[in-house]
């Protein structure tokens, strides 16, 4: 199923541009962008990815609950809540009220540790550790000596074998570039987790961040957040404004 990044300046746009690539063409995800680190937000530009099925879209997990391209929201208005703005691009942010329960440990579970580019995989290391699971990667994520998993039929090998070894599974998964989050989410959500943990840096900027978890919780429900860069930052608080329990640093690098 091939796909196509596309740019506009407006999500009319973005979803035109979609549309002309042919029939059956649609967005699978749509974010806002800015056209650099010190652009206000009244000049986001909007990056999506366009999908132009081939194949029967139900092997891909893609179906939009129904809808056909994003909903017509007309102008957004600026601000400084990114999450917010995400959410009005028509996808629910999904919430589960269990979230902050600590990390799995039954034997079989599945438990994914996300993040952009490839900083999933140190926290996953500590977490498989910690609790005494077997670590794979999976997405844009490739680890020497880990073995790597995709798909539903994949992660279901993966619990059978952690369930006989006694052991939980940890799955480091590499979302790549934080524009193509929400499309490279669906991915992880294909791998049905029993909890998900999203990596950030406390030193990067907080729209930035909100922008990707927000994109992220339209396709799965985050549990938890593990947190780096905590001491290398003058505004360690700002990932608590992000809504979602903190339940690892690596200051206090104990799994709670």
């Amino acid at each position: 199923m091939p796909t196509t990044l596309l740019r506009a300046r407006t999500l009319d746009e973005l979803r035109s541009k979609a549309i002309a690539l042919g029939p059956g063409a649609r967005l699978i995800s749509a974010e806002a962008v800015r056209p650099s680190g010190l652009a206000r937000l009244r000049r986001l530009r909007f990056e999506g990815l366009a999908v132009i099925p081939d194949v029967d879209e139900s092997d891909f997990g893609l179906v939009e609950s129904g809808r056909d391209t994003l909903p017509d929201l007309g102008p957004i208005a600026p601000g400084d809540d990114v999450s917010a703005m995400l959410h009005e691009l028509g996808a629910p942010l999904m919430v589960d009220e269990r979230a902050g329960g600590g990390p799995l440990r039954a034997p079989g579970s599945l438990t994914v540790v996300a993040a952009p580019h490839d900083a999933a995989l140190g926290p996953a290391m500590a977490l498989a550790e910690t609790v005494g699971g077997q670590l794979y990667t999976s997405g844009l994520l490739e680890a020497y000596g880990r073995p790597g998993l995709e798909g539903r039929r994949q992660a279901a090998a993966a619990r059978e074998q952690g369930a006989a070894l006694g052991k939980p599974v940890v799955v480091a998964f590499g979302l790549g570039r934080p524009a193509w989050t929400a499309s490279n989410a669906a991915a992880a959500e294909r791998l049905h987790a029993d909890q998900v943990w999203l990596v950030v840096d406390a030193r990067h900027k907080h729209a930035d961040t909100a922008s990707w978890v927000a994109a992220v919780q339209t396709r799965l429900v985050v549990h938890a957040l593990a947190v780096t860069g905590l001491g290398e930052t003058s505004t360690p608080g700002t990932v608590e404004r992000l809504g979602v329990p903190v339940g690892w640093t690596d200051q206090s690098p104990v799994w709670s």
